[in-house]
């Protein structure tokens, strides 16, 4: 499978490019907010393979990718109808607007219907690692820590401060959930 391009474009649409990569076209589905700076791209690239079709599709971060392959995971969602998601707004955006249980932003992309992007909402709220009020935690054991501290009665914001604060060196959730539990509180 292919997993990154790095190349000049050669030709660009309004959700493609044709990249050059040492002397090979690559057309890659590109999303519609994709900045491309100069006549050079770098791209992280999900390889789409089904009987009749191979497709590629780029964006300018891992990020994006990863975001683009969450959405994937809803049924109802192809390729085409994640792309333009991913396309229509700010991925930060897009995932508040999920963490927040709000479908509106996403059923304002064309190919998204309501009831598509309701059960998106539902499906993604829980899996994106993301907290609300501008943090993202890309660390995918913070809703387990979240959840744990809670069920102590901890608040929700109180935890959400304290990961902020975990040294880098603690990494296993047990030890964060007992770095939290001596010191959250404190002054």
């Amino acid at each position: 499978m292919i997993g990154y391009l790095k190349g000049r474009v050669i030709d660009r649409g309004a959700d493609r490019i044709i990249l050059d990569v040492s002397g090979v076209g690559y057309e890659v589905r590109v999303p519609a907010n994709l900045k491309i700076d100069g006549d050079e791209a770098e791209l992280f690239i999900y390889t789409h393979v089904r009987e009749d079709i191979l497709a590629l599709y780029g964006f300018g971060s891992k990020d994006e990718q990863g975001f683009f392959k969450s959405l994937l995971s809803v049924s109802g969602i192809g390729p085409k109808v994640a792309l333009a998601i991913v396309g229509s707004a700010p991925i930060n955006q897009l995932r508040d607007s999920i963490s927040k249980g709000d479908p509106s932003l996403l059923s304002a992309v064309s190919g998204v219907g309501k009831k598509t992007a309701e059960k998106a909402v539902i499906e993604l709220k829980n899996k994106m690692g993301y907290i609300g009020d501008g943090e993202i935690f890309t660390d995918s054991g913070a809703d387990e820590v979240i959840d744990a501290l809670c069920g102590l009665g901890f608040q929700k914001i109180e935890v959400v401060d304290g990961l902020k604060k975990i040294p880098v060196e603690i990494s296993d959730n047990d030890e964060k959930i007992k770095w939290l539990i001596r010191n959250l509180g404190r002054k």
